[in-house]
């Protein structure tokens, strides 16, 4: 005889057993009444998710095939699945007859996820980190929910592997993303550990890059490792040096660190607990192009031979999109100084690998020119206020020009007493709204050293 069992969850355990009670109390008997064999697990199925496998969600249900269960057992296993945060609803039936029980879990997966990243495991590769992980973390696959209890047995897990290994650190882990925008990533670093780069070597590169690379990678030497950093390093420092050459489609791997020294309570060479390592940029350089030319659009306030002029890269050269970039700021200042303040000018590149060149294509969005609108000063007397104020050439309403207040502030300052060492700091605004421009000065005595 066979009997249906069915239990709703959605984190917290919703139950719907009334049909079966029927049955029990007319009967007399509970599942947990029945003979060991009719209660002895003989298979267990999961359906429902698109994100885990099978066989991840079984284990991480802590069922075992071949046990004899109870009711119990059932609502635990339910409750695990719930409490790691991946699914928005668990539920299950199960079946039993004389050869045993079968269970059958429905899941529906939760919708936001956000990626893991390792900042600082220097001893451990991701690989090693994700396998070990997974062994005693089922449902992990490098995604995290923002709910539920998977990222802390995440670390957990890493916290394990540093004492298995010796090291004496802590881990900690926090929600990151940018400023006033929602969560992206899970970070996970070490603490109590002080990590620091020794050198920095390039796999891949050219003879004529390594010294341009070495000499940008300078900055990092005998800094604590991050891979924040080093990957700012990346996009700020090295690639750029490639993009200069030419070498537009240039690629870095993960930085690879090795472990030279590690960590030790009694150290004399160095802090407490220091961990010295060499990190090593796998690099694809791909291949040199050359500017094919360039192609405007959007322009109206400046006409193109005017913008053409301030490129100082020509076709046939090598495409240097560094001195480009450069180039586009100097447009952006022209047109700032026009009152265009929100002037932006987005460069693509579009590539022929048959002549190994690149056409650049520049489309400016001009937008509005922008008027002047409130100056204030903070931090003055009404004397000096006055005096600085009557020295500010825009008038309100007249064109906003960006680049004035770079002149005007040297001037101010030989207003000021030359017996006080003063500081200051300017606040600009941009106002959509009605297109002007409020600044804001803020002067400050600074203290005797």
């Amino acid at each position: 005889m066979m009997r249906l069992f069915r239990c709703l969850f959605s984190f917290l355990l919703l139950l719907g057993i009334t049909p079966v009670l029927a049955y029990f109390q007319s009967s007399g008997k509970s599942f947990d009444q029945l003979s060991a064999s009719m209660r002895q697990l003989i298979s267990v199925t999961v359906t429902g998710s698109k994100r885990y496998s099978e066989n991840d969600m079984i284990a991480a249900s802590g069922l075992q095939i071949g046990t004899t269960v109870v009711e119990d057992d059932f609502k635990k296993a339910a409750r695990r699945l719930g409490d790691l945060g991946v699914f928005a609803d668990v539920a299950y039936n199960y079946s039993y007859a004389s050869a045993g029980t079968k269970l059958v879990l429905q899941v529906t997966d939760a919708e936001k996820f956000v990626p893991v990243r390792f900042e600082d495991f220097v001893w451990f590769s991701d690989e090693e980190l994700t396998r070990r992980i997974k062994e005693r973390a089922p449902m992990f696959n490098g995604e995290v929910p923002l709910s539920g209890n998977l990222a802390d047995r995440v670390s957990d897990v890493l916290q394990a592997l540093l004492v298995e290994n010796a090291i004496p650190g802590n881990v900690e882990y926090e929600r990151a993303g940018k400023a006033n925008a929602p969560v992206d990533s899970i970070v996970y670093r070490v603490s109590e550990v002080l990590i620091q780069i020794r050198n920095v070597e390039f796999e891949g590169a050219g003879e004529a890059e390594v010294g341009p690379l070495k000499e940008a990678a300078r900055r990092v030497f005998d800094t604590e490792y991050s891979r924040s950093v080093l990957n700012a390093l990346v996009q700020h420092q090295l690639l750029p040096v490639y993009y200069a050459r030419g070498y537009l489609k240039a690629a870095f791997g993960e930085p690879q660190p090795k472990v030279v020294k590690k960590p030790g309570a009694d150290n004399q060479d160095g802090p407490r607990n220091l961990t010295i390592v060499d990190v090593t940029f796998p690099v694809t350089p791909g291949r040199p192009y050359k500017l094919k030319a360039l192609q405007w659009s959007g322009n109206q306030v400046f006409p193109t031979d005017v913008l053409q002029k301030m490129i100082r890269v020509q076709p046939g050269d090598v495409a240097n999109t560094v001195r480009v970039g450069d180039n586009i700021k100097e447009m952006q200042r022209l047109y700032g100084s026009r009152g265009y303040v929100a002037a932006n000018i987005k460069p693509e590149i579009e590539f022929d690998e048959t002549e190994g060149t690149a056409l650049v294509r520049l489309d400016v969005k001009e937008g509005s020119q922008y008027h002047m609108g409130e100056l204030e000063f903070r931090g003055l007397d009404n004397s000096l206020t006055a005096k600085l104020r009557n020295a500010w050439k825009i008038r309100p309403g007249e064109v906003y020009d960006a680049t004035y207040l770079s002149e005007y502030l040297p001037a101010a300052h030989r207003l000021l007493p030359a017996a006080l060492d003063w500081d200051v700091s300017s606040h600009v605004t941009a106002n959509v709204h009605d297109h002007t421009v409020d600044v804001d000065l803020i002067y400050a005595v600074k203290a005797p050293k």
